[in-house]
């Protein structure tokens, strides 16, 4: 009977231990996307743009690359173009928590090799400098991680028409 009691909390001792994917909401690299949108959110590029590797390749909602290098300009012109950019994530009854940020583990399997990443989902607000008109954008982003805890790969995912139409109005402006 001894044996049997051993064995249930063996087992339930190993059952319980963590294996597999680990998903998490505070730990370093879940933190370290809070800051680098934050660093966004304040116009800061030089330390947003410090936590990607130099030969990190970002994908806007296609499958060609750009770089970090490659990104700045565009990022820039979204602060040229707009006022009060924030970044929100409400859950219905509950305080806007400004993005909802989650860090998964996955461990090396028979179709994959393990790879940390960190994905991002909010909705990007701004004011428009040209018209005062207020844009949300609902934005998913997700990070993958390299072994020097920098950004390796970063995928975003949004509908960018009313972004470029505000951004193509600004300028036709600025040109006249």
């Amino acid at each position: 009977m001894k044996n049997y009691i051993l064995l249930f909390f063996t087992a339930l001792f190993i059952g319980c231990a963590p294996t597999g994917v680990q998903v998490t909401f505070d730990d370093e690299n879940s933190n370290k996307i809070r800051e680098h949108l934050n660093n966004y959110v304040n116009n800061d590029l030089d330390s947003l743009l410090a936590l990607a590797s130099d030969d990190a390749q970002i994908f806007i909602n296609g499958e060609d690359p750009i770089t970090p290098v490659e990104i700045r300009p565009l990022l820039e012109a979204q602060h040229a173009t707009f006022d009060n950019i924030t970044l929100s994530w409400v859950q219905e009854g509950k305080e806007d928590i400004s993005v909802w940020v989650e860090s998964t583990t996955y461990p090396e399997g028979p179709a994959n090799y393990p790879a940390d990443v960190t994905t991002a989902w909010f909705n990007w607000l701004g004011t428009s400098k040209l018209n005062g008109e207020t844009i949300t954008i609902p934005v998913h982003v997700v990070y993958v991680w390299n072994d020097e805890g920098k950004i390796q790969a970063e995928y975003e995912y949004y509908d960018p028409t009313k972004l470029v139409a505000a951004m193509e109005a600004a300028q036709s402006a600025a040109m006249e």
